[in-house]
């Protein structure tokens, strides 16, 4: 067994980060601060927001014994990460905390730190471990050493930090096993990337609606107005965001309300 441990200068940036940072930058219990409860629907927030996987960025994959699973891709992953919390290194980014050689891999330790949405609070995952052989075989069967090591064992660290905070988590938890599940996947994020559905549209959408259902004067009227397009279009606005699509749908019915109220006194 041949172990490598961190320069000493390295060892010492972290005990530096460990000296100044409320959590103890190393790969094992970490003791969190005190937090004041929250409601289910708070506690889950950013982890429904991230689980759900587009189908593009996986592949199936097979291990020697006979593991099967699905490998997601890690540009992917900071992709969602960037989106969610800004570019990273100013709304999210990682630190190496350890690296060791065992028997032929190499392992790393990293923790991923990102700012909370609402209150620009710097937040972290607990640590994890990465790990990836130091050598590869050719085609002929004989070995040469892997120089992407060290980056594969990286990706395969935060990768694992990731989903703590729910990225990708439907894959881990099974749910792309179901047909059904992927194809609601791919129309979500087909959904997600029409430009329609997009906040600044699916807000200039809202303010026509109201605009155009306070020029309906009858049901027939309001009718033709959700037939004529409308429908179709809350439906794929609710994919992406469906408090969006109660309250437009809610516009419609205030307003069957409303006409049918002044008919029944004007009757």
């Amino acid at each position: 067994m041949v172990k490598t441990t961190r320069s000493a200068a390295a060892a010492a940036g972290a005990a530096k980060q460990a000296s100044s940072d409320p959590t103890e930058a190393k790969c094992g219990p970490v003791e969190a601060p005190a937090a004041k409860p929250a409601s289910t629907g708070e506690n889950l927030a950013l982890w429904n927001r991230l689980k759900r996987t587009d189908p593009k960025a996986t592949k199936p994959f097979q291990r020697s014994g006979g593991f099967r699973g699905t490998q997601i891709d890690p540009t992917w992953r900071l992709q969602q990460m960037t989106e969610s919390f800004g570019p990273v290194g100013r709304g999210w980014g990682y630190e190496q905390l350890e690296w060791t050689v065992v028997e032929r891999m190499v392992f790393i330790c990293v923790r991923v730190w990102y700012r909370d949405p609402v209150t620009g609070e710097q937040l972290w995952t607990g640590p994890q471990w990465g790990g990836t052989e130091i050598t590869r075989r050719r085609r002929d069967g004989s070995e040469e050493p892997n120089d992407e090591a060290f980056k594969m064992s990286i990706t395969d660290a935060v990768g694992k930090c990731l989903v703590q905070v729910g990225l990708a988590a439907d894959v881990h938890m099974g749910q792309f096993d179901d047909s059904k599940y992927r194809e609601e996947s791919e129309a979500y994020f087909s959904a997600k990337a029409n430009p329609d559905t997009q906040p600044a549209a699916v807000e200039a959408f809202e303010k026509e609606i109201r605009e155009k259902l306070a020029k309906v004067e009858d049901l027939d009227a309001l009718d033709l107005l959700w037939r004529g397009g409308v429908s179709s279009r809350v439906r794929e606005i609710g994919i992406v965001d469906r408090a969006a699509q109660n309250r437009i749908t809610s516009y419609f019915s205030q307003k069957k309300a409303e006409i049918v109220a002044q008919d029944r006194a004007a009757a």
